[in-house]
């Protein structure tokens, strides 16, 4: 299996996680805490725009990688707007710039 096709399988935990296993994401943050799914979707994002990178400049599957790379930015961007930025006035879920 080729290092793209990894970034696509992780991309694929990012959707489910997301989607058909979100009640996981909203039992462990009413429960615990916010920073074990933020910390995963960031190390997922991540990753997978690592194997995008790799599979560009290795030029294996060029358009798969290409794809790979643009949605493991998106997911790192999701995680910059759902985790860092303040919304409609309250605080962000990770206080980083606006400490408490």
């Amino acid at each position: 299996m080729s290092i793209p096709f990894w970034g696509l399988l992780l991309q694929t935990v990012f959707i489910l996680s997301i989607t058909i296993f979100s009640f996981i994401r909203s039992f462990v943050f009413d429960n615990y805490t916010v920073y074990i799914f933020a910390f995963f979707d960031l190390f997922i994002g991540l990753a997978s725009a690592l194997c995008g990178l790799y599979g560009l400049i290795s030029k294996t599957r060029q358009l798969l990688s290409l794809i790979i790379l643009l949605f493991g930015l998106l997911i790192c961007f999701f995680f910059i707007v759902a985790y860092l930025l303040p919304e409609a006035g309250m605080p962000p879920a990770i206080p980083w710039l606006y400490p408490e």
